[in-house]
């Protein structure tokens, strides 16, 4: 089996660019972020605003990674 890392640079136009999806409640991470109760949520965007890379002009920055795989399944005799 072979596994190689796929990397985008991706760059949001400001915090609240990278945030608003996870508002939507759509897939499993803002599925998890619309059934916080409203002061947990507030506390995972402070800190996630706290953690995130910030540009000078406010833009952030990330890296958006997924997992390529390559295997061979073995012929049944």
């Amino acid at each position: 089996m072979i596994t190689a890392p796929l990397e985008v640079p991706t760059v949001f136009a400001d915090f609240a660019d990278l945030w608003d999806p996870f508002r939507s409640g759509q897939g499993p991470a803002p599925g998890y972020v619309a059934s916080l109760a409203p002061a947990a949520r507030d506390r995972l965007r402070d800190a996630l605003r706290a953690t995130v890379p910030t540009a000078p002009d406010g833009s952030v920055p990330l890296t958006a990674r997924a997992w390529a795989v390559k295997g061979v399944r073995a012929l049944r005799p």
